[in-house]
């Protein structure tokens, strides 16, 4: 591991990070939401993600670098930001559904610039399963708003 990251490495640290972001994320807006169906798809989504956790984590060892961990501070806020959408909104569900997207949009624009794909074909077979998981997500997401 070099002090200096390249694109690769970088991106591959960040892609895992965000995977595993989004995982709690999710996890997170079950647990605020009230509806016990919207939960439970929530957290299946939340399980399903949490898949890619672990081969992320294997392409950032084989590159090199050590695995980045979720900032809890972070995670704490995004809480808090979901309980205070819930409580202000109107339309809380569709509020939470909204940010369950924007937060799934910048891991889908990094899978989809990413580079990793060239260095080796383990990889693009990893990030096309995440991609596909992304696009998966979602057209579910979309459809759970009213």
């Amino acid at each position: 591991m070099s002090i200096m990251r390249t694109d690769n490495e970088a991106d591959a640290v960040e892609i895992l990070k965000l995977v595993m972001e989004t995982t709690d994320y999710y996890r997170e807006m079950a647990n605020v939401v009230e509806d016990d169906s919207l939960a439970g798809k929530l957290d299946n989504i939340a399980s399903e993600r949490a898949t890619y956790i672990e081969p992320c984590r294997n392409m950032v060892k084989e590159l090199g670098e050590l695995p980045a961990k979720p900032d809890p501070d972070k995670e704490l806020l995004q809480k808090i930001g979901g309980e205070l959408t819930q409580f202000f909104s109107a339309d809380s569900k569709n509020a939470i559904l909204d940010k369950c997207l924007q937060e799934d949009e910048k891991l889908a624009e990094l899978v989809k610039e990413t580079k990793l794909g060239e260095k080796s074909a383990e990889f693009q077979k990893l990030l096309d399963a995440l991609a596909e998981n992304l696009s998966t997500t979602q057209k579910s997401v979309q459809a759970l708003k009213d």
